[in-house]
């Protein structure tokens, strides 16, 4: 199921520009950061860059992976329940109406 909802999270991303835009900054920014750091300085930045980007990637996953069942759940007590329909309702009410008004009438008569 996890390669299932991996494959349907990438099929419902979109490319924005404003993404590639900031995706694009990010780069620059590392790129500058990293020429001006030492060595071992570099090598820990960029273990910092992949911890945060692969944390990033499951926290995507797994709130992706939530709405998804949330939609599911949603959609299992929907199709559980009878379809709404505005006729059978207005039906129902005036039913109601009708037979709450006939036993006033039969209050009346025998009083």
């Amino acid at each position: 199921m996890y390669d299932y909802m991996k494959a349907l999270q990438r099929q419902f991303e979109t490319d924005c520009q404003s993404i590639q835009n900031l995706n694009d900054e990010v780069n620059r920014t590392h790129k500058e950061l990293s020429s001006r750091l030492a060595k071992e300085d570099r090598k820990l930045l960029l273990r910092l860059v992949d911890m945060e980007d692969n944390l990033r990637g499951l926290a995507t996953l797994h709130s992706f992976t939530c709405g998804y069942r949330l939609a599911c759940g949603i959609h299992r007590e929907l199709a559980e329940e009878a379809m709404y329909s505005f006729a059978k309702e207005e039906e129902e009410r005036a039913c109601r109406k009708a037979q709450a008004h006939d036993e006033s009438n039969s209050e009346e008569t025998n009083v």
